[in-house]
């Protein structure tokens, strides 16, 4: 099985490249591409495939799996090849959601289980504009949040960097009108600070903003959170740490295949950690459209959405008999 490992020398753990290397067991079989070098990643892909590649191991953080599952999108249902991580990012907040181990020995070790997961992914669209994504976009204020964070804050704070650079946006937070389709329900003209299109549990460094949330069911899980008081973010923020936000009166939560958005001014999105300039106004999810390693332990959390959506009892590829 020939297998391409997508590596990102500027991701927060890049000095272990070499560790990875050897914890994959680099043989002839292995090929390497550094996106920071500036590969295209969808012609690599393609002629991957072309040549037997079966395998993409994407060795990195959110970005860069983000750029990955772009790059895997643009290629046939049929040829698209299954994905592993190992996660090497700040974040790693898909990863996680996989129940891929932060460990690059236990992750490489996962992919040699061949525990496959059909994973879905979101298309955002809009005019002359689409892209596609596994985890979460966060919309409105949460893109302040990323746009605060430096290379310093990231290295001295970690995955609570993201915590760090919402203490200058909270004290001043922007309001969004929005209207918003979810599936058949209409919403309009709501004061907003913030729209979250979930697909995985966690965003952020794995602060939980989806706590429902499941990458294999099928569906979007959407989060508007209304403007409201100072003591509206303290209430909202205390609901998080308990996990419990969703059931605040200022929150409205759906699970839905589509989301249509507009909103005055133009709400900007941040997907996986890429700042989208565009103000996206259609989200669908694309059910099924990846294959990739995730844990055991993944499967017993979202053996029920998988079930559902397959409509049979069927485990996944490789998941072993006694699961």
């Amino acid at each position: 099985m020939k297998r391409l490992v997508i590596w990102n020398g500027r991701a927060g753990k890049a000095a272990l490249h070499q560790a990875v290397l050897t914890a994959l067991g680099h043989i002839d079989s292995t090929s390497v591409v550094d996106i920071a070098q500036g590969a295209p990643l969808i012609p690599t892909l393609s002629q991957a495939v072309d040549d037997g590649c079966q395998t993409v191991v994407v060795a990195g953080g959110d970005g860069t799996v983000n750029a990955v599952v772009n790059a895997v999108m643009h290629l046939e249902p049929q040829r698209r090849p299954q994905l592993g991580i190992i996660p090497l990012g700040t974040a790693n907040d898909f990863a996680g959601t996989l129940g891929v181990p932060d460990e690059i020995d236990q992750a490489a070790a996962l992919l040699k289980t061949s525990q496959l997961m059909p994973v879905d992914v979101v298309r955002i669209s809009a005019d002359h504009f689409e892209r596609f994504y596994a985890n979460v976009a966060a919309g409105g204020n949460s893109v302040r949040v990323s746009e605060e964070l430096t290379d310093e804050m990231k290295a001295q704070w970690g995955a609570y960097c993201y915590l760090r650079g919402a203490l200058n946006v909270l004290s001043d937070l922007d309001c969004f009108r929005v209207t918003a389709q979810i599936d058949d329900e209409q919403f309009r003209d709501i004061g907003t600070w913030a729209v979250l299109v979930a697909n995985g549990r966690t965003n952020a460094g794995r602060i939980v903003v989806a706590p429902q949330a499941s990458c294999v069911d099928g569906l979007l899980d959407v989060v508007i959170i209304r403007d409201g008081s100072v003591l509206g973010i303290v209430d909202l923020v205390s609901r998080a740490l308990l996990g419990s936000y969703l059931e605040s009166e200022q929150v409205i939560y759906r699970q839905a295949k589509t989301l249509k958005l507009h909103s005055v001014p133009g709400m900007r999105f941040t997907i996986d950690g890429e700042v989208i300039d565009e103000e996206p106004v259609q989200f669908e999810v694309i059910p099924g459209a990846i294959r990739m390693f995730a844990s055991s332990q993944f499967w017993v959390e979202h053996s029920h959405a998988l079930r559902a959506t397959s409509g049979a009892a069927d485990k996944p590829l490789g998941m072993p008999a006694g699961l």
